[in-house]
């Protein structure tokens, strides 16, 4: 018989739906914000890494692992597990239930370039650094002409996009990810956050849990783009793409880069949740933004609950075919009556597991004790102690 229970710990409630256990201890290892600017090169420190097992305890941060390896043949095999779950991979199986795309392919050139741009500029540099530095003039005549060159065929398929979009802009990603990681290196996520925060009464703008919702909206804004020259900006400072470039370039046999235009869909950031598959049976699922509160969802999480298990069952199940790997972690968006798949991750711990722990709770990702279901369920002080301090520098100018 399925039981509905309530944990209260740190800043959240797991709301966990399993048979007969009793006495369970909920461990919440590491928090990941949204807008965390993960400053690491996983190939440089895979290189340099002694393979060996790791004696430290494994983070949860949406970015590439750099420590467990114990043979090249594991690097290999995670790297691989990445590239698995590209866009591509799963984009035409699922287009009916995510958002309209397009692709501007990347070449083996393009995506040098990129790199060498990173590293030349950017590499080991702050968001405040990052942002003091005008890369368009310091671009050398041969990284001007590859960047031109591909701006060119973007800006192609972004005025396609655009002219079909209901909002007038578009998103663009990677194969793999995003740079979201961008926008707080530009003075466009500060203008927006002051804007949000402006609409809010006194009392509203001294909360931390509410300062924490503009932040996340105003990341999320400031990934609008309306010109090839903006997609440029951003991935050209990403920390992110840097190391997917890297990744990508690694295993040059199975090379497809795209920039992945897609048709701006404005997301509400309490209504995005990060699933986990295994054996393609839907195991787990977590508020994906968990250092807010939303009184919304929590009022909602059993109707929003039975929608996403009723979608991934019918919906997505259904339509994925035999050469797609059968453990993922899957992003869904509900936007009023519309659930959409936003992207699928590889089922790794370099994963953000959320409001699960994989050093701790892997069983239960796994499916060994029944469904889980876990959401914020108050709001506590602390919050934005987890955040960067360029950010908790920009909460401060309230």
């Amino acid at each position: 018989m399925l039981t509905l229970t309530i944990f209260e710990n740190v800043n959240c409630t797991m709301y966990s739906v399993y048979g007969n256990r009793n006495n369970y201890t909920y461990f919440f290892d590491y928090f990941r914000s949204y807008l965390v600017i993960v400053m690491s090169s996983f190939l440089d420190d895979i290189r340099s890494a002694k393979l060996k097992k790791s004696a430290h305890a494994t983070k949860d941060y949406s970015s590439p692992k750099l420590a467990g390896f114990t043979s090249s043949q594991e690097i290999k095999e995670y790297q691989n597990a990445v590239l698995d779950v590209n866009t591509e991979l799963w984009q035409e199986c699922l287009k009916d239930i995510t958002f309209p795309s397009k692709y501007c392919p990347v070449s083996i050139e393009e995506a040098e370039t990129f790199v060498r741009i990173f590293e030349r500029m950017f590499k080991n540099l702050d968001a405040e650094s990052i942002s003091k530095i005008d890369f368009w003039t310091n671009l050398t005549p041969e990284e001007k002409t590859v960047i031109d060159n591909l701006s060119c065929k973007l800006d192609v398929v972004l005025q396609e996009v655009i002219r079909n979009s209901k909002e007038g802009c578009a998103f663009v990603k990677t194969s793999s990810r995003s740079p979201k990681d961008a926008p707080m290196a530009h003075g466009k996520f500060g203008d927006l956050y002051q804007s949000y925060l402006s609409k809010l009464s006194e009392e509203e703008r001294n909360c931390e849990n509410q300062q924490i919702v503009c932040l996340l909206k105003s990341a999320f804004e400031a990934m609008k783009v309306t010109s090839a020259r903006e997609v440029m900006q951003l991935m050209l400072t990403s920390e992110r793409i840097y190391q997917d470039m890297l990744l990508a370039l690694e295993i040059k046999e199975r090379y497809h880069e795209n920039f992945v235009v897609r048709e701006f869909v404005p997301i509400d950031v309490d209504m995005e949740f990060r699933a986990f598959v295994f054996d393609l049976e839907l195991t787990a699922i977590a508020q994906y933004n968990y250092l807010i509160f939303s009184n919304r969802l929590l009022k909602e999480k059993d109707v929003i609950l039975e929608r996403l298990q009723n979608f991934y069952k019918e919906e997505v199940k259904t339509r994925i075919t035999t050469k797609f790997p059968r453990h993922f972690i899957v992003d869904f968006a509900i936007c009023k009556d519309k659930i959409w798949v936003i992207e699928i991750n590889p089922f790794l711990v370099s994963t953000d597991s959320g409001l699960f722990s994989w050093e701790h709770e892997r069983h239960l990702l796994e499916g060994k004790e029944g469904f889980q279901f876990r959401i914020v369920e108050k709001a506590k002080p602390g919050a934005k102690t987890m955040l960067p301090s360029g950010v908790k520098c920009l909460l401060s100018k309230k």
